[in-house]
């Protein structure tokens, strides 16, 4: 008897999924919930998105921004959400390094979420202020960091952003140390480097473009396992002694754990197919990303292993979360 009893209840949860999909997306709009500001390079690849999903799905998608506490109080809403496929998160590779630095969150990263799409990936760039000694990476890791001149200084928007993680990382296999300089965000950090007082910062290669464009910054490295098409030639860390390394921020979309497939699939499908749109590809590729369009699988097998390194690196390094 119990085990017919399961089986109906497995049978009727099976029913209602697929009914759920049938009507999906009808009931209402679909939200986009960003943990960033209004205006920043995550925001505007979101709204370039959101138009091209809402015709394909023919249903109104909006972004809504929640910019608080990097990410945390956005993707706490989408994780205690209905999981009818109405509220999503679109993130970036925060959503697995808040897992990484703060010993308590209001949900768990990989329990309470499940990945839709892994739409793509926007590259970090070590840049340096014009009179600052380093060109090369090779140079820049061989000064002398414990002088009076602190050399190796470099900026980044803040402990445990994705800046800072990839600074980190790079320390670990050169095996030499940084003194780490951390702003609330990259746009102080970056004032900072371009009036002097920090020589050396690492963040989002779209934030830097336009100072090195003008020559107030130079480039060292991408973080890219490819060269940029923005700066042909500045060399990747990769090709300049690191082979492997990587450590571009991603970008996302999750739902809630409980979500039914059947609208995980129209979600993803519908992203795929709005990738394709020309404006889509240029607001991305502008913002020195690349399209990636990774299946739900594929996003939750990279959600685990960030984690799983991110969490060495701020044991490794001692990050502790302001």
């Amino acid at each position: 008897m119990r085990t017919l009893t399961k089986f109906l209840a497995v049978l009727s949860a099976l029913a209602a999924s697929v009914a759920g999909a049938q009507e999906y997306p009808a009931k209402g709009p679909v939200k986009l919930v960003i943990g960033f500001a209004a205006g920043g390079g995550t925001d505007a690849i979101a709204r370039s998105l959101n138009t091209r999903m809402g015709e394909i799905l023919k249903q109104s998608v909006l972004v809504e921004n929640r910019p608080s506490a990097g990410g945390i109080v956005a993707t706490e809403a989408v994780a205690k959400s209905a999981p009818d496929g109405y509220t999503v998160s679109f993130n970036v590779n925060t959503h697995a390094i808040n897992q990484a630095l703060y010993p308590k969150l209001p949900y768990d990263t990989e329990r309470d979420l499940r990945g839709v799409t892994l739409i793509g990936s926007l590259g970090q760039t070590l840049a340096a202020h014009p009179s600052a000694e380093a060109n090369t990476l090779q140079q820049f890791l061989k000064l002398e960091a414990a002088d009076s001149n602190k050399k190796r200084l470099v900026a980044n928007g803040g402990v445990g952003s994705p800046g800072h993680l990839a600074a980190a990382y790079l320390e670990s296999l050169a095996g030499v140390k940084f003194t780490h300089v951390p702003y609330r965000g990259a746009g102080p950090g970056i004032i900072d480097v371009i009036g002097g007082q920090v020589p050396y910062i690492l963040s989002t290669t779209a934030g830097l473009m336009p100072h090195i464009r003008s020559g107030k910054l130079k480039a060292i490295a991408v973080t890219s396992p490819e060269r940029s098409p923005l700066m042909p030639n500045v060399p990747t860390i990769a090709e300049s002694g690191f082979p492997g390394y990587d450590m571009d921020t991603w970008i996302a979309m999750f739902v809630p754990k409980a979500t039914p497939v059947p609208i995980i699939r129209i979600l993803h499908e519908a992203t795929l197919e709005a990738l394709k749109s020309p404006q889509v590809k240029e607001r991305i590729e502008s913002q020195a990303g690349r399209i990636i369009g990774g299946s739900p699988e594929q996003l939750d097998a990279l959600v685990a292993e960030d984690i799983k390194r991110y969490t060495k690196i701020v044991k490794d390094f001692g990050i502790k979360a302001e």
